[in-house]
């Protein structure tokens, strides 16, 4: 059984921490910690701070690229086929969709009559203006410009009712946050805690996100940002404390990565999800081999033959065939098989050893919807198969991330060269013996997706990597929207799943259904009472009551 070095479970103390009204950041300071008592100790910013790493959990990732051209649920999601209703409250806007930030500007208020260590001091301030920014971070890319609020509010504050602030303000006010936690964060943690690594992973990953938002969306100057996104990848790179995981095992190496029941250590790993069946903390990949998702055609279409060419330009590509589901799978990336089930891989190990396969494709609602069974993060064991048992611990940050960031935002800039991606994409290709990106690519892909913004033939092949490195990690949907990409949900290979047997023809997720994408889908609209309560607030364009 795996120790959690750290308990990050804090219930007792969750009930002293501000509780909310009904308004945007309430109108409420938090009910009141006893300042008399608290607010003495380095023991007290501990604590405080101890409540924000469940901000952190990512178990049930993969659900994200539900909304994507990758996966098809068989419960469409009402925001991507634009029959989303402005909501009356919440929405991502109410008043405990702010309580995380609320929370860190409080502590931010009143640590200064802590007395203790100023170095240890900085520490947990470094950690909850991390966490102020990972919040903001979310808020950016569902809203665009936010309030941007730094400091406690009570009753009488003329702040509740300021207008929206720039999203390249809040951006900026971001990247301070992080800024200040690279600078006084630990480089290593025993106890799983934020390291400067952590915080430097995220903001490689905010930097490249805003960005790359910018250029394709015409918001201003995105090369500054950029940079900011390859010095952050590059510090981490250039500690060598990190490698991507690699046994020389083409074959498993990339599927083992997400099965691993203790990632401390890893050499992957630069923050990590721990897990405990004791306190009833588990993972929710179990709930992958019954999730009502698959992998759709369009993703399956997206992964290079073993040659390293598309599958249109290699003689090594078989084809599907509806008598052969492997056929397809034949001479392919072999993280194609890594990630989507075959039925020569196991899907069940009973507690007694017997390994148990699953026929493929199948098309039930309730386990797969498409065909393509997604096998990445799923592991078959008996005890991960059974409910709150599975602990698998989980990435928070990746090196195989940065990597990827690294390389798109040389790329972006237009200052990438072969040893740049000898550095990075070339990383993840080889733990699976894939021939290696050029600089030059090498070959024309007649199926490149059909940008609305065109972009160069080597972007267009690290896109591809980042899809196929990181399916089901979550990043798919925030990919296509920064690069502009929304239209591409209207492509007909995404709501196309596996050969049907029955039919002879590939499957098709939403008979009678089309999907048209509206500009307006690139932010969520801010919910109505928001702006009634606060006439300063404007909605984002195209949403109307």
């Amino acid at each position: 059984m795996k120790t959690l070095t750290r308990t990050i479970f804090i219930l007792t103390f969750i009930g002293l921490i501000a509780s909310c009204n009904n308004d945007f950041m309430d109108r409420y300071p938090p009910d009141k910690i006893n300042e008399a008592n608290y607010w003495k100790t380095l023991g007290d910013l501990e604590t405080y701070s101890n409540q924000f790493y469940a901000e952190l959990s990512t178990s049930g990732n993969w659900q994200a690229d539900n909304m994507t051209d990758n996966q098809g649920p068989a419960n469409r999601n009402a925001f991507i086929w634009n029959e989303y209703v402005i909501p009356s409250t919440g929405g991502g806007w109410g008043k405990n969709d702010w309580a995380t930030i609320r929370s860190c500007n409080f502590f931010l208020t009143h640590f200064q009559t802590v007395e203790g260590d100023a170095e240890l001091i900085n520490t947990y301030v470094g950690e909850v203006r991390f966490f102020r920014a990972w919040n903001y971070y979310g808020k950016v890319k569902q809203f665009g410009d936010v309030p941007w609020i730094d400091e406690e509010l009570n009753v009488d504050s003329g702040e509740l009712n300021i207008p929206r602030t720039s999203r390249n303000v809040v951006v900026d006010s971001i990247v301070a946050d992080l800024d200040f936690a690279i600078s006084n964060l630990p480089e290593t943690s025993s106890e799983n805690r934020l390291t400067k690594y952590a915080a430097l992973a995220l903001k490689s990953r905010i930097c490249l996100y805003e960005g790359t938002w910018q250029k394709y969306h015409g918001l201003g100057d995105f090369e500054d940002l950029l940079r900011k996104s390859v010095e952050a990848s590059t510090e981490i790179i250039d500690s060598g404390n990190f490698q991507i995981y690699n046994t020389g095992n083409p074959d498993e190496d990339y599927y083992n990565l997400f099965i691993i029941d203790e990632l401390s250590g890893n050499s992957e790993a630069i923050m990590i999800k721990q897990y405990s069946e004791n306190l009833l903390m588990s993972n929710r990949v179990r709930q992958l081999g019954e999730s009502g998702s698959g992998f759709t055609k369009d993703f399956a279409l997206t992964y290079l033959s073993n040659d390293g060419l598309p599958i249109a330009n290699s003689t090594e590509y078989q084809g599907d065939n509806v008598n052969d589901y492997m056929q397809e799978f034949e001479n392919r990336d072999p993280r194609m098989k890594q990630s989507i089930y075959t039925p020569d891989q196991p899907y069940h190990i009973t507690s007694d050893g017997e390994v148990q396969n699953q026929e493929a494709p199948q098309f039930d609602n309730g386990l797969c919807f498409t065909g393509y069974r997604i096998y990445k993060q799923f592991s078959p064991t008996q005890r991960d198969f059974e409910y709150q048992r599975c602990t698998l611990d989980e990435f928070i940050f990746r090196y195989g991330e940065v990597l990827l960031n690294y390389a798109e935002a040389k790329a972006e800039l237009g200052e990438i060269d072969q040893s740049d991606l000898d550095l990075s994409v070339n990383k993840l290709r080889e733990r699976v013996n894939m021939p290696s990106m050029t600089l030059d690519v090498g070959f024309v892909d007649p199926n490149w997706p059909n940008w609305e913004v065109p972009v160069s033939d080597l972007i267009n092949e690290i896109r591809r990597e980042r899809r196929v490195e990181l399916a089901a990690e979550g990043f798919r949907f925030d990919d296509l929207m920064r690069w502009k990409a929304g239209k591409l949900l209207e492509g007909p290979n995404s709501f196309l799943g596996a050969l049907d047997p029955d039919t002879e023809e590939y499957r098709v997720l939403y008979p009678g259904l089309t999907r048209t994408w509206d500009d307006k889908l690139y932010l969520y609209p801010v919910p109505i009472q928001e702006i009634t309560l606060n006439p300063n607030l404007t909605q984002n364009p195209g949403w109307s009551e």
